[in-house]
């Protein structure tokens, strides 16, 4: 009999509508049918962050692998759960179950199964070191997986999470329609200012109308707005774009879906960094791993952090 380790399920079992529970019913059967030991929690209403910190805090993990299940929101609460334990350096594993999964595409887990997913867990001799964001607001540190952006994909997020329509889209598996549908909205918002500190430079942006910092290529369930971004470089994006016509949006996300070519428009400006501030003078939506950081003035600092994965 193989000697496979043992594990613990983290699960929200209310990601993606409630299908995470159907992914964690053929996940079950596969362990029961390979004879692996396993435990299984699940996130209370406040979420993973806090259970997770104390099940490493109070050594109930016991030596098993944590293996979350969720979306993004999931293993984002996760991980800052680990960040804030006694054991920042815990590994993780993670098998995607929510509505949108773009960490799953940035590290190309949505290329597989769950199954093979889980026996990738299961067979991995050491873990593998994934890059994360790390934004101090109102002094207190945060890690984010994805991206933190403001504008117009936080304001899409906002009205998205908001509406009654997101329950039947998720079980269409149309994830990216519930954006969409809330387009509208988003035109109604103005631009405003972007000033960034970078060491001893100052930089102003004075019509902006999409800011985001990306660890990795995708947003909004499988947008590829940064194409080359990597989750193992230790580095984030920024990403900004200027006040846009009708015409420029539609040749602009045109580009993000075929050829990437957007990044060399002279509306769109790019940059890779390691540590700086952004502050936004006027109120704004704001989004973190899509979870909504609500409606304000911001000053953040950026650097980067890391976190060990079973993959």
């Amino acid at each position: 009999m193989t000697n496979y380790p043992t594990l613990t399920i983290i699960i929200n079992q209310h990601a993606a509508s409630g299908r995470s529970k159907n992914i964690l019913r053929r996940v079950i059967k596969y362990l029961k049918k390979e004879h692996v030991i396993y435990h299984i929690c699940s996130t209370p209403k406040d979420g993973a962050q806090k259970l997770v910190r104390d099940l490493i805090d109070n050594q109930e993990l016991d030596h098993s692998i944590p293996v979350i299940m969720g979306g993004d929101g999931t293993i984002n609460q996760a991980i800052n759960g680990v960040k804030d334990s006694q054991f920042p350096q815990t590994a993780l594993a993670y098998i995607p179950a929510g509505s949108g999964n773009d960490f799953a595409n940035g590290l190309a887990l949505s290329n597989y199964h769950e199954i093979e997913i889980l026996q990738r867990i299961l067979t991995a001799v050491i873990p593998k070191k994934i890059n994360l964001g790390q934004v101090e607001i109102n002094q207190q540190r945060h890690f984010f997986i994805n991206n933190l952006g403001i504008g117009m994909d936080a304001d899409m997020a906002h009205f998205a999470n908001q509406s009654r329509l997101k329950p039947f889209f998720n079980h269409l598996h149309l994830n990216k329609l519930i954006y969409l549908s809330q387009i509208n909205k988003v035109f109604k918002q103005g631009p405003f200012q972007v000033k960034i500190q970078i060491g001893q430079q100052h930089f102003n942006f004075e019509k902006i109308v999409l800011c985001i910092i990306a660890n990795h290529p995708f947003i909004g369930s499988g947008i590829p707005i940064l194409p080359a971004a990597s989750p193992y470089e230790n580095n984030l994006d920024l990403v900004m774009a200027d006040q846009l016509n009708i015409v420029q949006i539609a040749d602009l996300v045109h580009k993000i879906l075929t050829n990437g070519q957007h990044l060399q428009s002279p509306l769109v400006h790019h940059y890779q960094l390691h540590n700086f501030s952004l502050t936004v003078t006027s109120n704004e939506y704001g989004q973190m791993d899509g979870e909504d950081l609500g409606n304000h003035k911001f000053h953040l600092k950026f650097s980067t952090s890391s976190q060990q994965f079973w993959l």
